[in-house]
């Protein structure tokens, strides 16, 4: 058709142009009612977090963790936790359900928390903390409860069934058992991180950021299990004092540590031993020469972190777990590795350092022997080993 401009417009390709138009509009509109109507994965909850702390003093950036050597890469897939043997082996759980012991470069599988053709991680199971007490192995299977083995494997016990009626709060049921650790006197501190989201999908606990979390304690003589702690976010490493006055919790997404006293004047109460810490903390562990080493699973920017900016925005976190593939979700994580040296009184003395995550993306735990620093980690496909003289 000629217009009375003299140019020349083809009436089909302008219905074509609004056909495709509208079909894209339609679809759009779809796409965004689906959306809408879906249900999140998640019921966040408002919180604000205070300024990330700057990387200055004993933060100041370094690239100390870049000389920790990889060993056993891509032969062992998510050593989140590891124990030292008397004669120096390594113990480890890893991604498949299966608990062995390193000695050099030879890998021996001692146990396996699922079944023989397991398919998912559910049916495979997860070990996660794991301790050496009184020359017998604990592990915590974040879908299981606790197992006690023999070094050797020969043996394996359950201690604590994830089923149990017991382990029960509000008629809420554990889903994500984490770590452990255990007094002289035969008592198992152990947390459950949520009694809504499974370790599988441990992501939306952390951007639903709710109080669902527990410390409990075992009794592994009279069988009594006790809550000591609820309410608790994403509550994962657990460490007692070398008194054992107290027992410290890890609170990952509020990015600090929690003190339970089991002595003293202030027995059965709670306190916080650690605050606004640059990172979402892990497991803790026992430094040698006193204090505590403590891993990070990622950092807090200063000044913008994403997490904590989102803290007062429960909506837009519900819309991300809409809208975004949970493996997505996986990789908003910082890409940034640190260890943080804690002193008896919660102190930030040192940190190990790897800024872009090169060596060491992020570190589940620390743990020291013999001047070696062992570092695990919940994806990683080697455990990391440094050398104190190195960097000390």
């Amino acid at each position: 058709t000629d217009t009375a401009d003299g140019v020349h417009h083809d009436q089909s390709s302008v219905s074509d142009s609004q056909s495709i138009s509208s079909g894209i509009n339609a679809e759009y509109g779809v796409m965004v009612a689906v959306i809408v109507s879906y249900n999140p994965p998640i019921r966040p909850v408002t919180f604000r977090m205070p300024p990330a702390p700057k990387l200055t003093g004993a933060l100041t950036e370094n690239t100390r963790l870049r000389s920790t050597q990889q060993i056993l890469k891509s032969r062992i897939v998510g050593p989140e936790s590891i124990a030292i043997g008397p004669d120096g082996a390594l113990y480890t759980g890893l991604a498949d359900g299966k608990i062995v012991s390193v000695r050099g470069k030879v890998i021996t599988e001692i146990g396996y928390t699922g079944h023989a053709h397991c398919s998912s991680e559910e049916t495979c199971g997860r070990p996660l903390g794991i301790r050496i007490h009184n020359s017998s192995l604990y592990v915590i299977n974040a879908y299981k409860g606790i197992l006690k083995m023999s070094l050797n494997g020969d043996s394996q016990q359950v201690l604590v069934n994830m089923k149990d009626e017991s382990i029960r709060l509000n008629n809420r049921q554990t889903r994500f058992l984490n770590d452990l650790d255990i007094s002289t006197a035969g008592v198992i501190y152990f947390t459950d991180s949520s009694s809504r989201h499974t370790r599988e999908y441990n992501i939306y606990e952390f951007l639903e950021a709710g109080p669902h979390g527990t410390l409990f304690s075992y009794n592994m003589l009279t069988h009594e299990i006790k809550v000591l702690i609820s309410g608790l976010h994403f509550p994962n490493g657990v460490q007692l004092a070398p008194d054992e006055a107290y027992v410290l919790v890890a609170e990952c997404t509020r990015a600090r540590i929690v003190r339970f006293w089991l002595k003293g004047e202030l027995a059965g109460t709670w306190d916080y031993f650690a605050v606004n810490l640059p990172g979402y903390p892990d497991n803790i562990r026992p430094r040698e020469s006193g204090g505590y080493w403590l891993g990070m699973a990622a950092i807090r920017r200063h000044p913008f972190s994403l997490i904590d900016s989102l803290a007062p925005y429960p909506q837009v976190r519900a819309t991300l777990t809409k809208i975004l593939p949970y493996f997505m979700l996986r990789s908003m994580a910082s890409q940034y590795g640190m260890v943080v040296v804690l002193d008896e009184f919660g102190n930030i003395m040192d940190s190990l350092q790897d800024p872009g995550g090169l060596v060491i993306s992020s570190g589940s735990e620390v743990a020291e022997h013999d001047g070696v620093l062992y570092i695990g980690s919940y994806h990683s496909s080697f455990i990391g080993k440094l050398r104190m003289k190195d960097e000390f």
